[in-house]
């Protein structure tokens, strides 16, 4: 049997015992709530843009892109990287003379949502200047789209019928940790283009990466020398909102009824908000979250 609701309890790192300097700490971060998702909600589109962490790293990223054939990116969440990099390239020129820049996500909903956000935030329609292409679904226009958000599995597919991948200029591989195979395919077919495209670019970003194997993967380096690298790493710092850490003070028997129980103890107890639970992947267990959740309600 799971602990009842009230009997959870968390640990922070750092301090003497369960519970202890939360209520503190939640004092003195309020006016940095997490549970406010855009504290700049009220600013125009483009303050908002200036205000994401990666966009006073603009300038390096571009610079990057220039001289190295890849980049790999570390930032962490909510950095602003999946949103601004395509846009900061769009405008330094590379998606100019009918190129595009794509970039691929792991799963679908991350490819769908990112490019309504892009879109939204360039002031465009989505399927126009920014679309995304996924399984059943391409909602893209061959003559205007110069943004392409596409999940991996049809990046791969596009090589099957272009494979230099010509229309792309620049090719960004988000949330590279995840590490599907659809991802590791495209990432080796993507090292053997670039040997026939010196002017193909490929951007590697992710939040969790073991940047320096992704360099010695990708670099075609085959002297002593580092100035003929063809592989650069930038780490961008910084998120748009707070993260605290916390664990559970013993071991639960169900991850799944616990997270449940916390999802609505925080319901109960906390100010008005947003929740977001992270499980695994399998989408049965989401089914089983989601109806726990909905029985609660």
């Amino acid at each position: 049997m799971a602990a009842p609701v009230g009997s959870i309890r968390f640990w922070k790192p750092g301090t003497e015992g369960p519970g202890v300097g939360i209520a503190e700490e939640r004092q003195s971060t309020a006016e940095v709530s997490s549970v406010i998702y855009n504290p700049h909600a009220s600013l125009s589109i483009e303050q908002q843009r200036q205000r994401l962490p990666v966009f006073k790293l603009r300038n390096h990223i571009l610079y990057l892109v220039e001289n190295y054939q890849t980049v790999v990116i570390i930032g962490e969440t909510g950095s602003g990287k999946s949103t601004q990099i395509p846009q900061y390239l769009t405008e330094a020129g590379w998606a100019a003379e009918g190129k595009v820049v794509g970039v691929t996500q792991p799963r679908r909903v991350a490819a769908v949502s990112v490019a309504g956000r892009v879109a939204e935030e360039r002031g465009a329609l989505l399927g126009h200047e920014v679309g995304y292409c996924i399984r059943f679904d391409d909602c893209t226009d061959p003559q205007a789209t110069r943004i392409k958000f596409l999940t991996d599995g049809m990046l791969v597919r596009e090589m099957m019928s272009d494979p230099l991948l010509t229309k792309y200029s620049v090719l960004m591989l988000d949330e590279a940790h995840e590490r599907t195979l659809y991802t590791d395919i495209a990432i080796g077919l993507l090292k053997k283009v670039q040997k026939k495209r010196g002017d193909l670019r490929l951007v590697v970003a992710s939040a969790t990466l073991d940047a320096e194997k992704f360099k010695t993967f990708f670099n075609q380096n085959e002297t002593s020398d580092p100035s003929r690298d063809t592989c650069a790493i930038l780490t961008v710092e910084g998120r748009t909102f707070p993260v605290d850490v916390f664990y559970t003070q013993s071991p639960v028997p169900d991850y799944l009824k616990s997270t449940v129980q916390t999802v609505m103890k925080i319901h109960q107890s906390d100010k008005e908000g947003d929740i977001l639970a992270f499980l695994t992947g399998q989408t049965f267990w989401m089914m089983l979250f989601f109806e726990a959740f909905n029985s609660h309600s």
